[in-house]
């Protein structure tokens, strides 16, 4: 795969964009520069452009040194200097450029079509930005930064070794329902050793953004945040209609699931350490792959076999090392795929341990990469920065194509159980992110609410979106949200993955029967990065952004059938 790297136009190629000493003279030109004509408006424009995407990607590789070991001393300090010192007055002059940007009469002379989006985000800005909130921003994500290193050292001891938490996990999967219960009590209360601080973070994160959010004449940090994710295209009503429908329809699919998974195991009471292990074989857990290099091998040959393209980004990523896969001790929690805004390019990080849930956060975040690739020939970053709502679409997607090749389960058998857990997970993720969307409207539109009530809330949504049907011993489903990451790192941004999973069956019922049409669409729809209104990219994919329960009806009726002829496959095997 061939990869041109932009060439600096302007910026000295190894100017050190972490030091605001540095920084500040090209600030400042951009700040006075005079325009004479719409080509010195345009060269400005081109220059502001690639100081932020400079600063964003030297930003990122801070961040992503600091979650690729939390307990390093110098990766620590280096994204805790550009948290406080660059970014803070980054966000200051931001304000002035963007203002100059706006009011040039040049401005109406760019194609209209290509900066609908760019224009959009720059007067969303404008009419948010308080400088009083530069502070209580880096205020709000030391505490953040805190969480994931707390989260990131969390260890614990089986049988005289220590494993991270995702690896511990695995134990979870173990037939041995004796061992599944020894194994999630240690993972609780490594958790619930830090639950007090926890709270405590989440008690000054609420009070910050709340303080945030009448700083800039919102009554509530929701509503605020709900403008600043820029989701210009849909309303809080949609996020209703989303917790009506999970509530009311998917509710009952989710249920009959774990009806099934009880049955199945022969359990008198679903309990959950019993939400792990594999209902259609708990003897044999699938295992994908056992070494970071054959998820690597493995995965290529699954992209080749959706698009070759695709599988050429992957390799061309793994060449380069930007593939941070496996789990070790002081990593951060989670997964992402980081957009690279000044090279173009994607850097993959999770924590994998070999599970089938590894196996798809690595696809999922390579339908992020992708998005990356096919949309950085845009010039503009403000044109390649899309939406979350646009971003999952991508990698949920990805996530149902990735199971069609028999790559990484080539008995007929376990490619079945790989369907299998992929849609019971699928299916399982809408109420928890009913859940957590619903609780964090709560927190953030009361935000005089005590620990105590905030648990007893969680419990009430949890129970309305789930139901009662596991039993959790008492004390530990008060405190599960912990766990979520976007609670304390990226407030309100969660429903996009509801959403975009709407998206993402729409495009498997699509990709079911025409796989070739529907992969180039899903490319094309991925190349337009941020140039069109949300529901337009959706439309280029094939799949409807707006939607009504009725329209879904077909898709859920799909998603049965598909369950039943697994299950069929199964007994066959057996």
């Amino acid at each position: 795969m061939q990869i041109t790297r932009p060439v600096r136009e302007w910026l000295p190629p190894q100017l050190n964009l972490l030091s605001w000493e540095v920084l500040h003279p090209y600030v400042e030109e951009l700040r006075t520069a005079p325009w004479k004509s719409f080509a010195d408006f345009h060269q400005w424009l081109r220059r502001l452009n690639e100081l932020e995407s400079a600063v964003s990607e030297s930003a990122a590789w801070s961040y992503i040194h600091f979650t690729q070991n939390t307990q390093d001393e110098d990766s620590r300090l280096s994204y805790e200097r550009y948290i406080q010192e660059v970014q803070p007055r980054l966000n200051e002059v931001r304000y002035d450029l963007y203002k100059r940007y706006w009011e040039s009469p040049w401005r109406a002379l760019l194609p209209q079509e290509d900066f609908m989006n760019f224009n959009r985000t720059v007067q969303n800005y404008l009419a948010l930005h308080r400088p009083e909130n530069i502070p209580l921003e880096t205020k709000a994500e030391l505490l953040a930064k805190e969480y994931n290193e707390i989260i990131g050292q969390l260890t614990v001891e089986i049988d005289h070794k220590v494993f991270t938490l995702p690896q511990a996990s695995l134990f979870l999967e173990s037939p041995d329902r004796a061992r599944r219960e020894e194994v999630w009590w240690k993972i609780h209360q490594a958790r619930a050793a830090y639950a007090d601080r926890l709270e405590a973070i989440m008690d000054e994160l609420i009070a910050i953004r709340t303080q945030i959010a009448r700083n800039a004449g919102f009554d509530n940090y929701y509503d605020f945040r709900f403008r600043q994710l820029g989701r210009f295209d849909w309303s809080v009503e949609l996020c209703h209609n989303f917790h009506a429908m999970v509530e009311q329809s998917i509710k009952r699919l989710y249920n009959r699931l774990l009806i099934y998974r009880q049955r199945t195991l022969g359990l008198e009471t679903l309990r959950p350490w019993d939400l792990q292990v594999d209902p259609c074989d708990a003897q044999a857990p699938l295992r994908p792959f056992q070494s970071e290099e054959e998820l690597i091998t493995k995965s290529i040959e699954v992209f080749r076999q959706l698009h070759p393209r695709i599988a050429e980004m992957v390799e061309y990523l793994y060449s380069i090392g930007h593939l941070d896969l496996f789990s070790r001790p002081g990593k951060a929690p989670g997964g992402y795929n980081y957009s690279l805004h000044e090279s173009g390019l994607p850097f993959i990080f999770m924590n994998a341990a070999g599970s089938h849930n590894d196996l798809i956060t690595l696809v999922h975040e390579v339908g992020h990469a992708v998005h990356t690739f096919q949309s950085r020939h845009l010039p503009f970053m403000l044109q390649r920065e899309y939406p979350s709502e646009v971003a999952e679409l991508a990698s949920m997607s990805m996530e149902l194509m990735a199971l069609y090749p028999a790559v990484f389960y080539t008995h007929p058998k376990e490619h079945a159980r790989a369907w299998f857990q992929q849609v019971s997970r699928v299916i399982s993720l809408f109420p928890w992110i009913a859940t957590v969307d619903a609780f964090q409207e709560w927190m953030y539109r009361y935000p005089q609410h005590t620990p105590a009530e905030r648990r007893r809330k969680w419990i009430e949504l949890y129970q309305r979106f789930h139901g009662s049907r596991v039993q959790w011993p008492e004390g530990t489903l008060d405190v599960l949200w912990h766990r979520q990451l976007h609670i304390f790192d990226y407030p309100l941004y969660y429903i996009e993955y509801g959403l975009a999973q709407l998206g993402a069956l729409q495009f498997w019922y699509l990709y079911d029967s025409y796989p070739q049409a529907a992969v180039e669409k899903y490319m094309y729809a991925l190349s337009l990065g941020y140039l069109k209104t949300v529901p337009e990219i959706y439309e280029a994919a094939g799949v409807k952004f707006f939607f009504q329960p009725k329209e879904l009806e077909t898709i859920f009726r799909f998603i049965v059938r598909h369950l039943k002829r697994i299950r069929q496959m199964l007994r066959e095997e057996a």
